[in-house]
């Protein structure tokens, strides 16, 4: 899994690291902006005949824009750097690696001082190729100044143009500000991803991220990474997979129940189903009121159903229990809430399910809804709730905006308290278990559309059926849920693709990761 840091405690692990190390800054940064370099021009050969413009600050981050310029101009490319501030202004790493610039001889390098925006647009126009962004790195913190912010202003109107920001994109402090910072094609991270790179408005911001080098090893930010937030990475989930015994059976395949739908909402009991079958489980039953049962077995001719009794209004009542009790016990796994309904005996109906039962559970969509004020339940159980922002807000009693805003925090010390699997499904989804934090590496926004939160607690269900290890089963779920969207970005593109897409593309991906593995 790769480290994720939020901004200032990089700075302090990356000090103490040095430290530990003796490993000069100097050197980190030469380090750091020779492997960018060598990036771009891996990445951007085709574009790269065309002048490199890098618009630099002051501090270390434009240090790293001053070493790209190096390297670039050593490897023959054109490049020119606009500084926003003057030489007396500079400091430290940044002042070193300027002055090297200015002693380079017969290099296509050249260095112009803009004080303003009106200086910046005789520089850069429409169609300038590539414009490095140096100005601030994670150490900004609050708004840009009125002039550097038209200067960006410049750079995000400007069209034809790759912006590729250093560290984090200038002028973005935390992943939901609402004032302006860069809008970055590329952003290179050095030597971890950024916890506010990779949210809400810090995701529009900073573009694909991909890791440079800095010298540092990764077992050394993993020391130092003491709030414990990683990314979830292919290699890590090929682990997490369960295989099937030559000599197995449908029965010791996983067997999931699962209770969902109501009238109208029969789709996201076919598509949690179907999702879980397509995951592996060996065999699975799903419990829909009695009126709806005719049509889901039309719908599902692999999955069992089992009708129960219902409310005036189609959904599942409470005097079902009794029935239901032998598949609770049949079950490795239950899944309940995709589609179920908020009607007050439902929510009776699981509240008295988890309540009597010790078992392992996904808790997901209006399920959610019956543990409002009634939390305790949730206490000490084998669950996995699978709650988006809006449902985990009206658990915990909070606005929407309280949970975005601070969803790191609220969804591991809630994890934490109750001794659950929080799966906060996001962009991108995070898992935690109250004391590791794992955020999602696949999907796009593809997924925001209807049902697709039904196949991802299907996707868990299979997987937690077939191996009683719910974080793992979290983890594993949410990446080829996300990994099936990708796929489907490619096919479709960011606005076409439907929830049933993912259902053919589950065994796929399911079969690429354990093929690679094996």
């Amino acid at each position: 899994m790769q480290n994720i840091f939020f901004n200032e405690e990089v700075l302090s692990a990356e000090k103490k690291i040095m430290s530990s190390l003796n490993i000069a800054s100097l050197v980190l940064m030469e380090n750091a902006g020779a492997n960018s370099a060598g990036f771009i021009i891996r990445k951007y050969k085709e574009v790269l005949s065309k002048e490199v413009v890098i618009i630099s600050g002051k501090g270390n981050n434009a240090g790293d824009g001053f070493v790209i310029a190096r390297h670039l101009a050593n490897h023959g490319r054109p490049v020119k750097v606009l500084t926003l501030f003057r030489e007396k202004e500079l400091t430290g790493d940044a002042l070193i690696n300027y002055r090297i610039l200015v002693n380079l001889k017969e290099n296509p390098l050249s260095i112009v001082y803009c004080k303003d925006a009106k200086d910046m647009s005789k520089e850069i126009k429409d169609g300038s190729g590539i414009i490095i962004d140096a100005i601030f790195g994670v150490g900004f913190k609050g708004e840009l100044d009125n002039s550097i912010r038209s200067i960006v202003e410049l750079m995000n109107q400007l069209k034809d143009k790759t912006v590729i920001s250093i560290d984090t994109p200038s002028g973005l402090s935390v992943y939901d500000q609402k004032s302006i910072s860069v809008k970055a094609s590329v952003t290179l991270t050095m030597g971890v991803k950024k916890f506010h790179s990779l949210f809400y408005k810090g995701r529009e911001s900073s573009g694909k991220q991909e890791i440079m080098d800095t010298g540092i090893p990764v077992s050394e930010f993993t020391n130092y990474n003491t709030k414990r937030i990683f990314e979830i990475e292919e290699r890590d989930v090929r682990k997490l997979l369960p295989s099937r015994k030559i000599n197995s059976n449908k029965y010791s395949n996983g067997k999931v129940f699962i209770l969902s739908g109501s009238a109208g909402l029969t789709g996201a009991s076919y598509l949690c189903s179907i999702a879980a079958m397509r995951t592996g489980s060996g065999a699975v039953v799903t419990g829909v009121p009695e009126s709806l049962n005719e049509i889901m077995e039309i719908k599902m001719t692999e999955v069992m159903t089992l009708p129960l009794k219902e409310t005036e209004q189609k959904s599942l009542s409470v005097k079902c229990y009794d029935e239901i009790r032998s598949r609770l016990d049949w079950a490795d796994t239950v899944l309940i809430g995709p589609g179920l309904s908020k009607h007050e005996d439902t929510m009776e109906l699981v509240r008295r399910i988890v309540k009597d039962n010790n078992l392992d559970y996904i808790i997901d969509a209006d399920a959610i809804s019956a543990f409002k004020g009634n939390r305790r339940l949730l206490k000490n159980r084998r669950i996995i709730l699978t709650p988006h922002a809006g449902e985990f807000a009206n658990l915990i009693e909070k606005s929407t905006d309280e949970v975005i805003s601070n969803f790191y925090e609220l969804a591991k010390s809630f994890a934490k308290e109750n001794n659950i699997i929080l799966v906060l499904k996001n962009s991108p989804t995070v898992v935690t278990d109250g004391d590791g934090f794992y955020v999602n590496s696949t999907g796009r926004e593809n997924l925001a559309t209807a049902g697709t939160g039904d196949i991802l607690s299907g996707i868990i269900a299979g997987i937690y059926s077939q191996t009683n290890a719910a974080l793992n089963s979290a983890i594993a779920g949410v990446y080829i849920h996300g990994m099936c969207g990708d796929r489907l970005y490619d096919k479709y593109g960011s606005n076409s693709t439907i929830a049933g897409d993912l259902l053919k593309e589950i065994p796929i991906v399911k079969n690429e990761l354990s093929r690679f593995e094996n």
